[in-house]
């Protein structure tokens, strides 16, 4: 029997664009379940907000049934023996983050000496953006990072491209869709190497609770894959929810801004929400490899993805897409 109310805990308000998808598509009720989103460090509903450092307590204690997004913690627990965590899907494997520069900074090797605003210390972020900068040669001692003021809900995106323009700092690293509203100031994109990076979305549940509930768990699978489906078919519907849900908590402000941050995410999301080998191994390098506390704890062992796997061999997924290569997951740049 499948639970009437599945609870979801969301690292980041950066991981809502598809999580508002999810939760009032209508996709869920034809599974027999009410998606409830929650954000850290934002209060919804009467209930209190829960911190960052709180979610994987929150998790295994029952308050939620899954979590987007945990990619450190779960290794740590492991380590002391706690197997309980257990990754299940992964939809997107490679950074969304951009970096937002002005106008004199025409390479990445320009930010040498220059100062650069990072909102978060988080490996699968602040690691993978000094990660990028090496693959482009650039010194990232010689950079002068500045921000860390916290979650991504903490600091307004306008505030820190206003910190560009008026010449604080020479860049800053943003999510969509304010890489086009910084070009819209007359800033622009610098690109660097893509490197894969478990980011976002990684659905990650308490192992005993899907013992539990294993028909709940695969009604969850499922309606995620069709909200991915969903997401990247059914534009107008998805930019509509946006507008409705997203827009006022991170100050979208047109139609425009919007539709860029559909775009981006529809290329990146994955139809078959595997995660890809590169991926976790740069987020464990990052993360968890250089840690002797740890790294006896192999990439690959808090991942299952045998529910996944039985969805997928169902045919389930090459229907939704009409055919194996239609659904085909985003490339990823092998070079980590």
């Amino acid at each position: 029997m499948v639970n009437r109310q599945v609870k979801l805990l969301c690292s980041s308000i950066s991981h809502m664009p598809l999580h508002f998808t999810w939760a009032h598509s209508g996709i869920t009720e034809k599974y027999g379940f009410e998606l409830i989103t929650d954000i850290t460090n934002v209060s919804a509903g009467g209930r209190p907000a829960v911190t960052f450092r709180g979610r994987a307590e929150k998790l295994l204690d029952g308050t939620y049934d899954f979590i987007s997004g945990l990619h450190h913690e779960t290794y740590v627990y492991r380590a002391k023996g706690d197997k309980r965590f257990v990754y299940l899907a992964q939809t997107q494997n490679d950074w969304d983050d951009r970096i937002i520069a002005a106008p004199d900074i025409s390479s990445p090797l320009d930010l040498e000496g220059k100062s650069f605003y990072v909102t978060t210390t988080a490996p699968c972020v602040f690691g993978n953006l000094k990660h990028s900068l090496r693959l482009a040669g650039v010194d990232v001692d010689r950079i002068q990072f500045v921000g860390f003021r916290g979650e991504a809900t903490a600091v307004s995106r306008r505030d820190i491209l206003g910190s560009v323009l008026n010449g604080e700092v020479a860049a800053a690293s943003i999510d969509l869709p304010y890489d086009y509203i910084g070009e819209k100031l007359g800033l622009h994109r610098l690109d660097t190497p893509s490197v894969p990076v478990i980011h976002n979305t990684t659905l990650c549940a308490n192992q005993e609770w899907v013992a539990r509930n294993e028909e709940t768990t695969m009604a969850v699978l499922k309606s995620l894959i069709e909200t991915i489906h969903y997401f990247k078919t059914q534009k107008s519907e998805v930019c509509a929810i946006l507008e409705r849900h997203l827009a006022p908590l991170i100050d979208l402000r047109g139609d425009d801004e919007i539709e860029h941050l559909h775009a981006g995410w529809a290329g990146l999301l994955s139809p078959k929400p595997y995660p890809h080998p590169l991926a976790v191994w740069n987020v464990y390098n990052l993360d968890v490899a250089h840690d002797p506390a740890v790294n006896f704890i192999g990439p690959f062992e808090i991942w299952d993805t045998s529910m996944l796997r039985d969805i997928d061999d169902s045919g389930f997924i090459d229907q939704l897409y009409q055919g194996a290569q239609n659904a085909a997951n985003p490339a990823v740049n092998v070079a980590i």
